[in-house]
């Protein structure tokens, strides 16, 4: 049941700026983002080894754009972000289409 409050509270927080834009750059972008996209390029990656239809693991590397475009949008929605944020951001997200 708390799980259930809390996935809504996740994103509605990220996205209306009740979160630092210190710890949404660092922790979530950074940090919680590249590890989630490792994970899943990791995925992708064995997937490819084993032969497994292309359409499947590149469907699964191509799901986390919209989580991906997410963080960058509530990076530049948030008030108290700077430049450095905002281009971390944007160069962060070209880095995950790249990889």
């Amino acid at each position: 049941m708390a799980l259930k409050r809390a996935f809504p509270t996740y994103f509605i927080a990220r996205w209306n700026g009740h979160r630092p834009a210190r710890s949404l750059f660092w922790w979530d972008l950074t940090i919680v983002g590249t590890l989630v996209n490792g994970v899943m390029g990791l995925i992708s990656l064995i997937l490819l080894a084993k032969g497994v239809d292309g359409s499947v693991w590149l469907a699964l590397h191509l799901l986390l754009i919209p989580y991906n475009l997410f963080l960058v949008f509530s990076v530049h929605r948030n008030t108290g972000s700077n430049l450095i944020h905002r281009g971390g951001s944007i160069a962060w997200f070209g880095c995950t289409l790249l990889v």
